[in-house]
């Protein structure tokens, strides 16, 4: 398909009201109709489709993504699918290590529910969040399961509901996620190099200062293998409006983005500790401020500036000095392993008893032999005077 196609193509567009008494800037309500202006057009496209949610204030409202992220996703009418049913024992279809993980996960996800949220609707949506995820995996043996996944699917399951959610989540899984769910995350890993490739273009003198406390660029990927679903899942508003961004955005988007980010926090990045632990720490740890919006349509002129395909290759070298470095820490670490085996044998060495040798054993063995012999032949002597 291409981003020219028609996106209502013999269906009934939906309606898109805007109430007087919606609680919300001046700017999503003018964004809302500008929504409403678009989806009301007899030739929407994809490209169309996708401008609403890359643009400012995205998509505004969750009635409004429950419409139109799944004609992002190019899903067909939500009323064609028919009811899946059975879900309560969905999870018999998966692997019980996989699945006993999952339930630690969603215990671990009550950050997406209001801090006023009953105990029943907490529950509720558990079951569900659950049942959602078991229901795409079952369908798709060749998935990992990975942690955080659990966020991805939350995030999915509060918008869409459960029926509309299992085909959203699964088009979702299978066009972003799918390579976060290989048997090994070694795509990913050479990926994450993206941000360090677009520093160097960006913002050399930072990239430099994160070379020089050998920092890899693996901070960011939380946030890249779950939307910062994980990280904003208490800002339900933030999170929702970064899923439209990412859905209107190619799939490499979330680490120009996270490069947007780093460059913003360079002052605070200079003025860590300059070493490897504290300078992780700090980047692994997102602010609640961040400026979105404006970081966003950066990232969007980033992309279009430096697109995928034009530092490829540079990407490729910063992972081949990973696996160098890596392979660097290992022998290091390997020789430390074996000076401490050395200095351990040593300090045994050192504290075991002295060993008598075996010849001075023999001596000490005849002269004890020769006082008793001694002894006994006094006393017979003696005990033959006395007779």
């Amino acid at each position: 398909m291409s981003d020219s196609d028609l996106v209502w193509e013999n269906e009934i567009v939906p309606e898109i009201s805007i109430p007087a008494h919606l609680h919300s800037t001046d700017l999503e309500r003018l964004k809302l109709i500008v929504v409403k202006g678009t989806l009301a057009k007899s030739n929407l496209t994809y490209s169309d489709l996708k401008r609403l949610g890359r643009s400012s204030e995205g998509l505004v409202r969750d009635d409004v993504r429950k419409v139109l992220w799944p004609k992002l996703l190019r899903l067909p009418d939500m009323q064609k699918f028919e009811m899946v049913n059975n879900l309560e024992n969905i999870h018999n279809l998966i692997d019980n290590d996989v699945y006993q993980q999952i339930l630690k996960d969603v215990a671990r996800s009550r950050g997406h529910m209001p801090e006023d949220a009953s105990e029943d609707v907490i529950e509720t949506f558990q079951k569900e969040l659950t049942q959602i995820i078991c229901w795409v995996l079952s369908r798709h043996s060749d998935l990992n399961y990975y942690q955080g996944y659990n966020d991805v699917a939350a995030t999915v399951l509060l918008v869409m509901g459960l029926q509309q959610g299992l085909h959203t989540l699964e088009k979702l899984t299978t066009t972003y996620f799918e390579r976060f769910m290989e048997k090994t995350m070694e795509k990913v890993n050479q990926e994450l190099f993206y941000i360090f490739a677009l520093l160097d273009r960006d913002h050399p003198k930072l990239l430099e200062h994160l070379e020089n406390v050998e920092l890899f660029p693996h901070f960011a990927l939380a946030e890249y293998t779950t939307w910062y679903a994980h990280k904003y899942a208490e800002n339900r508003k933030l999170l929702h409006r970064l899923f439209d961004y990412f859905l209107g955005s190619p799939p490499l988007i979330p680490l120009y983005l996270s490069t947007k980010i780093v460059s913003y926090r360079d002052k605070e990045i200079f003025d860590t500790t300059p070493d490897m632990g504290h300078t992780h720490k700090v980047l692994s740890t997102l602010p609640d401020n961040l400026p979105f919006e404006g970081l966003l349509h950066q990232s969007t002129t980033l992309y279009h500036q430096y697109p995928p395909e034009s530092i490829d290759n540079a990407v490729k070298d910063f992972d081949q000095r990973r696996r160098c470095k890596e392979q660097e820490w290992k022998m290091k670490a390997e020789a430390c392993r074996q000076e401490r085996e050395r200095l351990r044998k040593l300090k045994v060495v050192q504290h075991a008893p002295p060993k008598i040798p075996y010849r001075l054993k023999s001596y000490k063995t005849i002269t004890v032999v020769t006082i008793l012999a001694l002894g006994l032949y006094a006393f017979l002597k003696s005990s033959s005077g006395l007779n």
